[in-house]
């Protein structure tokens, strides 16, 4: 794979002759989920369409392979000669940038070549429309200006872009993170995961996405509540086995892929693309990334769309809309550390507050599934 985005080994294209290729690009593993039902939905209005989804992880690269897209790799270098060699194997019509990750060689190679250009679900933070304004403003709104269209997320990331690119460029579609892209599963299937854990008559809450020191965190603040099993899944796999070496030291605890004790107060989740069964088996999920300042926060609607209450830590400066969202329709809370531990235990104690919650959370799955349909529209017009 590194030769291949060095541009030195060609990908394993094969579009069928004239057919129009896609090409999707989602950095990592949140991007490319949302990218998926977008893929579909094209897969349904182009079925000849060759697609294309790259991403820059290796969670992304695992969840692009269950996308309905015809390739996934890793996206290219950004080096001139690596995107010029990439782009002398294939030539797309299209390509769609989900949210943030522009690549100036990677787009001006793609201008050169007669490509279309959209960024959907756009996002720019106040840092980057600041750090674009003061320096190199001249590149960054030929970088932009370079795109056919722009579709973001609110009135917000609008005005921000209007800053380097014409305003009849950019369109508010919204977040197609708030597309609801989550799988149910049977009452039947679910039971046999709950008898697979040992956990037919414990509460259980997973614990998602979480980055170093997290888990020891929260291990350490939940591992005394009573009748608690927790599933603890790290946002990046390379860091399970790491994970587990360090909650073995505070608790009592096992591998997903070797559950040998049935006493283990916490099961480290070392499989990717299960979160939507552990969801729906748990009475609470608590999203990492939100404990410490570095990351600001994961996409909290993911348990909410499954009915599933969540809570989560103070720092979610890079998911505002999520927190808005969960916290006005009361589907979840956010919460220091140090009451996290009284609250879950009066939460594990209290029907009427799960029963209310989950209630909460079933009435807004389905409001924000407009998102991909504005979306479609307006790269329909391009395509």
């Amino acid at each position: 794979d590194l030769l291949k985005r060095l541009g030195l080994k060609k990908y394993n294209f094969e579009p069928k002759d004239k057919s129009p290729i896609i090409w999707i690009h989602a950095v990592s593993l949140g991007e490319t989920k949302a990218s998926k039902v977008l893929i579909k939905k094209l897969k349904i209005e182009k079925p000849n369409s060759y697609i294309i989804l790259s991403s820059m992880t290796q969670t992304g690269n695992i969840e692009a392979k269950t996308s309905h897209a015809d390739i996934c790799v890793f996206f290219p270098f950004d080096f001139s000669f690596s995107v010029k060699n990439v782009f002398s194997q294939i030539k797309p019509d299209l390509i769609i940038f989900i949210e943030t990750d522009f690549w100036p060689n990677f787009i001006k190679q793609a201008k050169k070549n007669n490509t279309k250009l959209i960024i959907a679900s756009a996002k720019i933070s106040l840092k980057s429309t600041l750090r674009f304004s003061k320096f190199l403003k001249k590149f960054f709104k030929e970088m932009f200006s370079s795109f056919d269209l722009i579709l973001t997320q609110n009135e917000l990331y609008k005005e921000r872009f209007s800053l380097f690119t014409p305003p009849d460029k950019i369109h508010i579609t919204g977040n197609l993170k708030f597309t609801n892209t989550n799988k149910t599963y049977s009452k039947e299937f679910l039971d046999q995961w709950l008898d697979k854990l040992n956990a037919k008559n414990t509460n259980l809450i997973t614990i998602a996405s979480t980055h170093n020191p997290e888990e020891e965190m929260l291990t350490n603040t939940l591992k005394d509540i009573p009748n608690l099993k927790i599933l603890l899944a790290p946002r990046h796999p390379e860091r399970f086995h790491s994970v587990f070496n360090q909650i073995q030291k505070i608790t009592p605890c096992c591998l997903l892929s070797d559950l040998t004790n049935p006493n283990a107060k916490v099961i480290i989740i070392d499989k990717m693309g299960i979160l939507d069964i552990l969801y729906q088996i748990s009475t609470l999920a608590i999203l990492g990334g939100s404990f410490i300042d570095r990351v600001g926060g994961h996409n909290i609607l993911e348990p909410v769309f499954l009915k599933t209450p969540v809570f989560f830590g103070p720092h979610m400066h890079s998911q505002e809309d999520f927190k808005k969202i969960v916290l006005e329709n009361n589907c979840g809370k956010e919460l220091p550390l140090n009451n996290l531990k009284s609250e879950i235990t009066q939460y594990l104690k209290d029907k009427i507050s799960q029963n209310s919650l989950i209630a909460n959370c079933n009435n807004i799955k389905n409001t924000y599934q407009n998102v991909i349909d504005q979306t479609l529209q307006k790269i329909k017009k391009i395509i």
